[in-house]
């Protein structure tokens, strides 16, 4: 499918007509820095120049994290510093596929940038359309900025779902314990992912065994008299103390063991 998609893409830009890319721009160089400062904390560092790094050296660091407990974390956080995928009426390749060329024609059809794919195919090879196409390829930087903007859409939509789902879930198990590892560190709390990928938050106001300080640069809490450290990744045990489906939110407690 990867090959019929670069391959469309490919014809189409060497035929110089109207067409719509999926294109994924190279990471913002401070963006990698940020990266690499995280990765920093786990011993990480992705080779090359931020200015102009490569697909394959950010495969090669999440390789090597893949056997960690925090691989899920590394992995999201990498994520989360690139840019998003979009369409396009330009070409710009495909940073994350390493593809000079590349769009969305797939069988089955599943998208309505797909279904646009297919007009342009029957277009520019010479069958009939119907009049109202011209107006669309006068428009096209506009309709590939909207799929791009539907796109964002369902996918905030879908991630609302799943989370209120987990909240849902976690409402029958409120007072448990669980294992998790801490996915986040702010001067409000800690974020605290659990065994099956639901996330809630250890507030710094229910941390009362000590005063904690927020360390920015090794993303980290410190107690000032016991000198307790909370790091990025650390395995911790928590207890559920709250659901908020509204907020769509889970507090936790931390346990010592």
């Amino acid at each position: 499918m990867l090959v019929a998609n670069e391959t469309v893409a490919r014809h189409f830009a060497f035929l110089e007509k109207p067409f719509v890319y999926r294109i994924h721009e190279k990471p913002a160089a401070d963006k990698i820095k940020e990266l690499n400062d995280f990765l920093h904390n786990f011993g990480y560092h992705i080779k090359g120049s931020p200015e102009d790094i490569h697909p394959k050296a950010l495969q090669q660091m999440l390789q090597k994290a893949k056997a960690e407990r925090y691989q899920r974390l590394v992995s999201t956080v990498t994520l989360r510093s690139l840019r998003q995928a979009r369409y396009s009426e330009q070409n710009a390749g495909h940073f994350g596929l390493a593809a000079k060329y590349y769009t969305h024609f797939t069988a089955p059809i599943r998208r309505y940038p797909d279904l646009l794919v297919h007009r342009f195919i029957t277009y520019w090879l010479g069958e009939p359309a119907p009049k109202a196409w011209n107006a669309q390829l006068k428009d096209l930087k506009e309709l590939a900025a909207h799929c791009s903007r539907r796109e964002r859409g369902a996918e905030e939509a879908d991630r609302e779902s799943v989370d209120l789902k987990k909240v849902e879930y976690m409402e029958a198990h409120l007072g448990e314990t669980f294992s998790g590892i801490i996915s986040g560190v702010t001067a409000f709390g800690l974020f605290v992912e659990l065994e099956n990928s639901v996330e809630g938050l250890v507030h710094i106001s229910n941390m009362l065994d000590d005063y904690y300080h927020y360390n920015e640069k090794l993303y980290s809490l410190v107690g000032e008299r016991r000198k307790q450290v909370y790091r990025l990744a650390d395995p911790v045990i928590v207890k559920l103390i709250k659901v908020n489906k509204e907020a769509r939110t889970l507090d936790f407690l931390l346990v010592q063991e």
